[in-house]
């Protein structure tokens, strides 16, 4: 008895020293400082000829262009727009055009080195005017001290403050030191094959990029409860998606005379069992480690106790978190939900056939093919067909410890002093994967910064940007290209 008394109080007094080691690894984490500070600034007369080339942009209602189709005559007219406010860059730059995929290079000092490239995309997803917008959504109205319109913060403001920054480097009688592209597709918004004609190009040409720094993060406020500064989120890998339909058959009738195994009560029962016990596992991987690092010495010291010393609370974290944050609990496994259902067309007929597709979003330890395998597993218990629709599993990884990635940290630093930089793990997706056969690094990070109304507007009603913000995005991507070496 003594012995186990004594085992015991040697196990207790591991664990106090342990949760000293933490707690006073939790005070000393300092916020690191600019070694440079240059802080963005602008004039009110830039800050209003901004909004304004932006707001005509906008006004061209470029909804997303299919994989094969061949009338793009709203693009087109979006070109004539960038043409008039442009003027520099179509003098300067040498201009390809791949079915309206814009491919611009902006000459540098020496070519030989591995160019840099700033993507986006002209495309934006529908906005039907169906009276849930303040202004309509293809007015480009500005108003509020902000740009109103679809495709405004998605992602018409990365291309234009990219181009602008340009414009004005060229007026500036700024070369580069190696070349710099400029391109931006048509149909990202339904994962098209404008970026595969654009990166085809570059494979042609045996072009290999220093980095390719597209959308996906940005400056964000309220990203994790307990930080008081905005966070600039740059995304260094995406999660897959899939869409994966589930099919019930049976003997169907009528509704009078109702038989066991219905196909809507089968797969009832398979949805609610996946609800209930998401059968995707939690996994700490190192991306969200090296999240969680960043952002600790600007938590609040409860969070910064946590999240700093992994080491030590992990299993607390990946238990705790995922219960109150849907994006937490994004970070540590594959998610999955359901979107979409069908049965027969009548209240009195029971159907042969229905069905339930399901959204999943494989994460980087968990390809396609497995997360199948284990919903397959659960939908045979039901008697279900599983079939992938359309899918693709996570992509590579950008190197957060890497010199590119290094050098656009030491930028965001030097551009907004104090605000946190963190690398990003992205749900969502983005074009730039489909450069990864081109460079090493893809980056994911328009540098503006957005509200959490404006986060929650997009793909909805009331997208909109500051105009404050857009102009301090230009003068970053200015700072950026000035400081590549």
């Amino acid at each position: 008895m003594r012995y186990v008394l004594y085992v015991l109080l040697g196990i207790a007094a591991v664990f106090v020293l342990l949760l000293i080691i933490a707690v006073i690894r939790a005070i000393i984490i300092k916020v690191k400082l600019p070694e440079k500070a240059v802080a963005v600034t602008y004039t009110p007369d830039e800050e209003k000829l901004y909004a304004e080339k932006l707001s005509a942009m906008v006004k061209e209602p470029t909804v997303s262009a299919q994989p094969d189709e061949t009338d793009l005559e709203r693009f087109e007219k979006l070109h004539e727009v960038m043409r008039e406010k442009f003027p520099l860059i179509f003098k300067t730059l040498e201009v390809t055009d791949i079915d309206c995929n814009l491919i611009l290079r902006w000459k540098g000092a020496d070519s030989s080195k591995q160019p840099i490239l700033f993507m986006g995309h002209q495309d934006v997803v529908p906005a039907p005017d169906d009276g849930t917008w303040k202004y309509p959504p293809f007015s480009g109205l500005i108003a509020d001290g902000r740009i109103h319109g679809r495709g405004a913060l998605d992602c018409k403001c990365t291309v234009f403050s990219e181009w602008q920054a340009v414009e004005e480097l060229i007026a500036e009688g700024f070369t580069p030191p190696r070349d710099i592209y400029l391109t931006c597709s048509v149909n990202e918004e339904n994962s098209g094959g404008g970026a595969e004609k654009i990166v085809n190009w570059f494979k042609e040409k045996g072009i290999r990029l220093a980095f390719a720094m597209d959308e996906g993060g940005a400056i964000v406020s309220g990203m994790i409860p307990g930080i008081s500064t905005n966070v600039v989120a740059a995304g260094v890998v995406e999660k897959g998606s899939a869409h994966i339909k589930f099919t019930a058959k049976g003997k169907g009738g009528h509704s009078s005379t109702p038989v066991p195994g219905n196909p809507i009560a089968r797969l009832s029962a398979f949805v609610c069992e996946i609800e209930k016990k998401n059968p995707f596992k939690k996994q700490f991987v190192p991306i969200v480690d090296d999240m969680f690092a960043h952002l600790a010495p600007y938590l609040t010291f409860p969070l910064r106790l946590l999240l700093g010393n992994l080491w030590l609370f992990k299993p607390l974290v990946g238990w705790v978190m995922p219960k109150f944050s849907p994006m937490a609990n994004a970070f540590l496994r594959t998610t999955i939900v359901f979107t979409m259902s069908g049965g027969s067309e009548a209240a009195n007929v029971i159907p042969a056939e229905a069905y339930v597709v399901a959204n999943i979003r494989p994460s980087i330890q968990q390809n396609l093919d497995s997360c199948l395998a284990v919903l397959k597993k659960i939908a045979a218990k039901y008697d279900l067909e599983a079939e992938v629709i359309k899918g693709t599993s996570a992509s590579g990884i950008t190197d957060s410890h890497g010199e590119e990635f290094k050098f656009i940290e030491e930028c965001m630093h030097a551009c907004f002093p104090g605000f946190c930089f963190t690398p990003y793990y992205m749900a969502g997706g983005t074009d730039c994967r489909k450069y990864e056969p081109i460079t090493d690094n893809c980056i994911r990070l328009c540098p503006i910064r957005v509200e959490p109304d404006q986060m929650n507007a997009m793909h909805a009603a009331n997208e909109s940007i500051n105009t404050d913000a857009l102009a301090e995005t230009v003068k970053c991507y200015k700072y950026i290209m000035k400081n590549h070496k």
